[in-house]
Formats: structure tokens, C-alpha cells, sequence
């Protein structure tokens, strides 16, 4: 329920952990073995000192409410973790990824970021510009 928040924040360099896998409990006891904060819609957790209880179901809402209570600047940190499995990228060089990018992005690219968890590739492209202007029109970022 809260993987699209967790992507945009890693987008915007937040280190976020999300299991679908884990129930609530257990997402608690692991924010707390961690020192992180925990965001949740779950209202029996709402009360506990170490979580942010999410009122809205829509993630712009919930990333607003978000980077309200805990404010960074992504303009700093943004395009940093893995999306996936939110780990920091590391940037590769272009041979090292030539036969695991399409042939016209190699082409047409000089920067590549590859995860050392998943071993996903990362490379600017129109995603990156699109995803910087939804952070703008919501105001999390100023406009370049």
C-alpha cells in the first residue's frame, strides 16, 4: 500500500525500507531495531511516538504530509538510491554497461549508475526531468 510513496522517496534520495512481505508488527520492530521512523496508514498504529500516521491515501498528499514533518533536500540527494531495493547507485562507466543498456541509450548517453544490490542500471534520461517536474508542481522542490 505504501510502494509508490517509498519509490518516490527513494527517487529523492530518502533511504526507504518497504516489505510487503512484513505485517505491521513486524515493520514496527524493524523501524525501531533501525532508528527510523515508520509511515503507515495502519490507525492502530497511529499513536506510537516513532511513526507518522499517513491521513491520505494519495501519495502526493502522503509525500507532501511527509517531507512536512521531515524535510530534505532532494535537490541534493535525488536520483541517488535504487528505486527497487534502495540502495545507493554507484556510477559506472559506459563499457561496463554497453550490453546490458538498449544499443540507442548507450549511444546516446555518457553517465550510467548501477546498484550494488539488484544490479539494476540508472542513466538521465526524460524520466528523470518528468519525475523533477512532479516534485516541482508539488512544491517539494523549487523550479530550476
Amino acid at each position: 500500500m505504501m510502494s509508490r510513496l517509498a519509490r518516490w522517496l527513494r527517487l529523492m534520495g530518502a533511504d526507504v525500507i518497504c516489505d510487503p512481505n512484513l505485517n505491521g508488527a513486524q515493520l514496527l520492530r524493524l523501524a525501531r531495531a533501525q532508528n527510523r521512523v515508520m509511515l503507515t496508514r495502519d490507525k492502530r498504529l497511529r499513536t506510537a511516538f516513532d511513526v507518522l500516521f499517513l491521513e491520505s491515501d494519495n501519495f502526493r498528499d502522503q509525500l507532501r504530509q511527509v517531507m512536512a514533518r521531515f524535510p530534505f533536500d532532494p535537490a541534493l540527494r535525488s536520483f541517488t538510491r535504487c528505486l527497487r531495493c534502495n540502495q545507493p547507485l554507484v556510477a559506472v562507466s559506459r563499457e561496463i554497461v554497453q550490453r546490458r543498456v538498449p544499443p540507442f541509450v548507450y549511444a546516446s548517453t555518457d553517465r550510467f549508475a548501477e546498484c550494488g544490490g539488484c544490479g539494476r542500471i540508472y542513466w538521465p534520461a526524460t524520466h528523470t526531468e518528468r519525475a523533477r517536474r512532479a516534485l516541482e508542481a508539488l512544491g517539494i522542490i523549487s523550479p530550476s
